[in-house]
């Protein structure tokens, strides 16, 4: 027969507690944020697609927004760039003409940007042969 210590209980206890709580911890669902996810990246010439990481939009509402804010780009202040969800190179939003230094702008998606991975495309507004780089932050999801 096999006899543990007052102490050996104690510790194997506490351990089995550590267990349960991180499993159940790992296992609870993320609840989407209105989040500020930076990114960076180049405009191509003659409306080229430049495109971020993508990033889980876990939501079935097309109503939750996701957003982005052009707080910086290499063609000046105050120009404009067009941006959209891009799932896989599908667009799966309305595109969007922002204006540079305008804040967050916040627009609905597709049903088809619902539990999947989508990232922000852009490219510039005019039929350019100039390139320049983008930068701000956005959110696939924002409630």
């Amino acid at each position: 027969m096999l006899k543990l210590s007052f102490g050996k209980k104690m510790k194997n206890l506490a351990f089995a507690s550590v267990i349960g709580v991180t499993s159940i911890l790992i296992t609870a669902p993320a609840f989407a944020a209105n989040d500020n996810i930076f990114y960076s990246f180049e405009i191509k010439p003659y409306h080229g697609n430049g495109y971020t990481e993508e990033r889980y939009r876990q939501t079935t509402n097309v109503n939750n927004k996701w957003k982005v804010d052009l707080q910086a780009s290499g063609e000046g202040k105050g120009t404009i760039t067009t941006f959209w969800l891009d799932k896989n190179l599908t667009v799966v939003s309305n595109l969007y003409d922002v204006k540079q230094g305008s804040g967050a702008q916040y627009y609905s998606a597709y049903h088809t940007a619902s539990q999947v991975y989508v990232g922000l495309g852009a490219e510039n507004n005019n039929y350019s042969a100039n390139s320049y780089t983008v930068s701000g932050v956005w959110d696939e999801e924002t409630n």
